[in-house]
């Protein structure tokens, strides 16, 4: 699978928004989605080692620059990424996972442990 390809595949998997009906059920026939329109533990997983394969590099260029908002383009292109969805939904659930901090103003940071709860 291509870059573009597997970006689109995270992002339908996680955003699942004007999904066409032949698109559903090329998930569903790929054993991503289940007969409720669902994830199952294939599209689980995909997720989370898509998120978990740009954890390190979105970190480097995190504490290369100070902040996301500063250069978005050298951290999608540090992280591998092309798409903007794609890297909005990384950056999101790295926050969840408390890798990185999602501030007020909508911009992440790295977490230090010491000022970054």
């Amino acid at each position: 699978m291509s870059i573009v390809e597997n970006e689109q595949l995270f992002v339908d998997l996680t955003v699942f928004d004007g999904l066409s009906e032949q698109r559903i059920n090329d998930l569903k026939g790929a054993g991503y989605l289940d007969s409720e329109c669902e994830n199952t533990e294939k599209a689980e997983s995909y997720i989370k080692a898509f998120v978990d394969d740009r954890s390190d590099e979105v970190i480097q260029a995190l504490e290369k620059q100070g902040s996301y908002l500063k250069d978005k383009g050298r951290v999608m292109y540090q992280a591998g990424l092309k798409n903007l969805m794609a890297m909005d939904v990384v950056m999101e659930r790295l926050s969840h996972q408390m890798i990185i901090k999602r501030k007020r103003n909508g911009d992440y940071i790295k977490r230090n442990g010491i000022n970054t709860p």
